[in-house]
């Protein structure tokens, strides 16, 4: 699953899962990943490193709370939007 944010009038894609949730049944043939688009993050992000690394940290808790069956209002509540 490709899912990414809207910026202004263009998509900007920051990560990409794969896998099962958690909470999914069955037999899972390969481990879920995360994998964050490192230079999409960097382009929103801005040139400032502290910038940089909290929209990685919160791309990746967002991430990490769906899988463990979070939906949007719970990451909202958490401030993982």
């Amino acid at each position: 699953m490709l899912v990414c944010k809207r910026m202004e009038v263009r998509w900007i894609c920051f990560f990409l899962f794969t896998g099962a949730e958690m909470m999914e049944e069955g037999e899972v043939v390969m481990p879920s990943q995360i994998i964050l688009i490192l230079e999409n993050i960097l382009n929103v992000a801005g040139n400032g490193e502290n910038a940089f690394r909290e929209e990685i940290r919160v791309t990746f808790l967002h991430e990490l709370g769906h899988y463990f069956g979070l939906d949007e209002a719970d990451l909202a509540a958490r401030s993982l939007e």
